[in-house]
């Protein structure tokens, strides 16, 4: 009866601005993303992905750092979502992200255009605030499209500190969205904080496969299958191996606690240069299987990581909503976090995990000496964290929330 009822909802085509997607060098870049555009489907909205990126002429992208920018580094569109590269010269690293409107436009415009000529949108949607909202709002102009915007993370909560200037475009590009979205409630405050907004935020959390993240019907089976033994207190952690994720301070509270609990296990789910910290930690370390560093899984395998872990520890510096700490409370898991950005919207202090200072590793180690220690608050905060992300972050309830708002904007 449900499926029949989708059915019949007309398609809302949505031209969606979205400089992260996965490709063939960078296989699972903006996976959340692209996946919120499935779940989002299966409500009528169809997301149409017009991805910008530079481009590097030969002989440079043979160059590492060039590589993901080159030719060969074709988009791989997840099933059902179709996706268009646009190609545009700017130099890579993050110093330039501020001229990153001024180099796309031009060639994003006449794409844009293009594929609506070709089959008319009803909308666009841009993805991040810089610049894929700002590029948004200049499509959207010239097609006659309302436009919303979705802000991530990092578009709100980092580059402002990192880049001033960016303040300003935040609300000047605010000021022409019609729907502004936010991943948490705290990024949502933050768009607030322009006074630009023509319209309420609204919070929409972003959707997870509520068939892959459940908890382990039996812990020890998916263990053994991971070759951990039964009796280790395994912490994990999901994501980019990098600084401004804490892992550093993760590396420096987990050694002592290594060297004094010898059935404490350390998971570290994730690649990035901040990798060599945790190597150097498994060397000093020095006992086998206590520090376990499986590299970047794909989104079918870290189910099973997270089933087998006891809880998760995020020490990150900056968040918006981060989807690795609630596929871990969709398994079960307690969670050890720091107090940023959406976070303590899902970690409730005591109950549901720990909140921890940011760069603070004294806080950190207690936390999550604390989890080796209390079988019982692991056990009890697990259960109150999945059930806080069934009814707060259900998928389904959410997209549909999404999907309903991006509705309201051509009815």
């Amino acid at each position: 009866m449900e499926h029949t009822h989708r059915e019949r909802i007309k398609k809302l085509r949505v031209l969606t601005i979205n400089h992260l997607f996965p490709s063939k060098e960078v296989r699972f870049a903006g996976i959340f993303i692209s996946r919120q555009g499935q779940y989002l489907a299966k409500h009528g909205i169809e997301c149409n992905f017009l991805v910008p990126r530079p481009w590097a002429p030969w002989p440079l992208y043979r160059l590492s750092r060039w590589r993901k920018y080159g030719p060969a580094n074709l988009l791989i569109a997840p099933k059902g979502l179709e996706a268009r590269l646009v190609r545009y010269l700017r130099p890579p690293g993050i110093w330039f992200a501020r001229f990153e409107y001024n180099s796309t436009i031009t060639a994003l415009k006449a794409a844009a255009i293009r594929w609506h000529r070709e089959n008319p949108f009803d909308a666009v949607l841009g993805i991040s605030m810089f610049p894929d909202a700002e590029l948004a709002v200049s499509i959207g102009k010239k097609l006659n499209l309302p436009v919303a915007t979705l802000a991530i993370g990092s578009d709100v909560m980092l580059y402002m500190k990192q880049f001033p200037v960016f303040w300003k475009r935040l609300g000047r590009a605010l000021e022409q969205v019609d729907l502004p979205i936010g991943v948490s409630e705290a990024i949502c405050k933050e768009l607030s904080k322009t006074g630009k907004c023509r319209r309420e935020p609204l919070c929409a959390y972003l959707g997870r496969d509520n068939e892959r993240f459940l908890p382990a019907e039996d812990k020890n089976k998916v263990r053994q299958s991971l070759g951990w033994a039964e009796g280790d207190i395994v912490a994990i952690y999901v994501g980019s191996l990098i600084n401004s994720k804490g892992i550093n301070e993760l590396a420096e509270a987990a050694n002592a606690l290594l060297e004094k609990y010898h059935n404490f296990r350390l998971v570290c789910v994730g690649e990035g240069p901040a990798i060599e910290k945790l190597v150097q930690l498994r060397a000093g370390i020095g006992r086998d299987g206590a520090v376990v560093l499986p590299g970047l899984l794909s989104p079918q395998e870290i189910p099973m990581y997270l089933q087998g872990a006891d809880f998760m520890v995020f020490p990150s510096h900056s968040e918006g909503m981060p989807q690795s700490v609630l596929e871990a409370m969709n398994c079960g898991l307690p969670v050890v976090a720091t107090r940023v950005g959406g976070i303590p919207e899902a970690v409730i202090d005591g109950q549901t995990g720990i909140l921890i200072d940011v760069k603070n590793t004294g806080q950190l180690q207690a936390a999550t000496e604390k989890m080796i220690n209390d079988k019982e608050f692991r056990i009890t905060a697990g259960h109150k964290g999945y059930l806080l992300a069934k009814e707060k972050f259900d998928t389904e309830k959410n997209v549909k929330k999404f999907a309903d708002a991006l509705r309201s904007l051509v009815v």
